[in-house]
């Protein structure tokens, strides 16, 4: 039997208003918070329905919401300037990866007295502050790692940084967070889930019960995108994305994502463009890829999709899931390319080989060289 080694922080709140119950957790660690949240989640008011729920508990917050698009490690240090002022004894972080990963970033610093340019040069801080979890839209492959994703502000290059086994102390999951996306941009978070959920069911390291749950995602995925064409503003394809989000990250936690992740990372930092939109571009590689060294896992996704002769030789039948799986997302209908956001061919070979230094490509099931990548970028430039 393959060895199962499962972490995830104390608690896990999910459903409808699990939300409601961030103010027991938040009182546990002390009377003033620091909220950690981006512009669009701040203007969504997702802050503020926050704010009113601690204050239930005499929890008072202040709110750090300068987040965007081009957002690098500078903001961690901002962040935990404000929580020194206020005096903040816990951090809640609210809203998607990058936030997620500043607002681990501001709980690691603020009772350090490091910077956030000495900790990502191998500082390491001896207290932190506790932390919870607010992810709106379930897409964090890193949600119960020790990992998170920063940008160097001093040349744009993008690293996972260790935590040093510090993980959030708890994480609300609730589906109705996601109705403030725009659906368009919904669609995408749906595509994304489904990679991180591919690439964890591809990795080496995974095992009986993180396979499991993969396929539990890619079958939730494939359902809310067939749903979303008939009304995405259905609060049950929220909660079928934010149970896939949940599942995904949970598989993730005992296997590791793949090169599309890491790709959609490494571009979105260099060119400043959204990250989803990234993953939505390189996904047909990734489904490529998969056909290509593991089609017989690829093949096993077949009676989830039930549309697929059992039959068939397994490499028709890994094509055919690919085809069903690019049929139902809608990904025919992604036009985009990378060289619409200004990625160039030179670019490329740079772009290979900083994949190559993120961990988890050690899991891949067949390796990739720099040079097999730069061919897998060129289809999509």
């Amino acid at each position: 039997m393959q060895q199962v080694v499962l972490n995830i922080p104390d608690k896990v709140f999910m459903g409808t208003d699990s939300l409601w119950r961030i103010a027991e957790e938040a009182v546990k660690y002390g009377k003033r918070a620091l909220i950690v949240t981006e512009a669009n989640v701040s203007d969504a008011g997702i802050p503020k329905r926050i704010i009113k729920i601690l204050e239930s508990k005499g929890v008072s917050a202040i709110v750090y919401n300068n987040i965007g698009p081009g957002t690098t490690i500078e903001a961690i240090d901002e962040a935990a300037t404000l929580a020194k002022i206020g005096k903040a004894q816990l951090v809640i972080g609210v809203g998607g990866l990058k936030t997620m990963s500043i607002a681990r970033g501001v709980a690691l610093l603020t009772a350090s007295e490091l910077t956030s340019l000495e900790f990502i040069d191998g500082g390491h801080p001896h207290k932190v502050l506790p932390m919870l979890s607010v992810p709106t839209a379930s897409r964090d492959p890193f949600l119960f790692k020790d990992k998170i994703m920063l940008i160097d502000n001093r040349n744009r290059s993008c690293r996972l940084h260790s935590t040093s086994d510090n993980f959030p102390a708890a994480v609300f999951f609730e589906p109705g967070l996601s109705e403030s996306i725009p659906s368009e941009t919904f669609s995408f978070v749906v595509m994304e889930t489904l990679m991180h959920a591919i690439e964890g069911y591809m990795s080496t390291k995974s095992n009986f019960l993180s396979e499991s749950l993969f396929l539990k995602a890619i079958s939730s995925v494939v359902t809310t995108s067939r749903q979303m064409t008939d009304d995405s503003a259905d609060p049950e394809i929220h909660e079928r994305a934010s149970k896939a989000g949940f599942v995904t990250a949970l598989g993730l936690s005992m296997a590791g994502p793949g090169f599309g992740t890491a790709l959609s990372m490494i571009i979105s930092a260099k060119i400043k463009a959204p990250r989803v939109l990234i993953s939505a571009i390189v996904l047909p590689v990734v489904l490529e890829y998969g056909i290509r060294v593991c089609p017989e896992k690829i093949a096993r996704i077949a009676p989830i999709l039930g549309e697929v002769q059992d039959e068939l030789p397994i490499l028709a039948r890994a094509e055919k899931v690919v085809e069903i799986i690019r049929h139902r997302i809608g990904l025919k209908r992604v036009q985009l390319r990378l060289s619409e956001f200004g990625l160039k061919v030179d670019d490329l070979p740079s772009v290979a080989e900083a994949v190559r230094n993120f961990d988890f490509i050690s899991q891949l099931p067949s390796v990739l060289t720099t040079e097999d990548l730069v061919l897998m970028l060129k289809k999509i430039l």
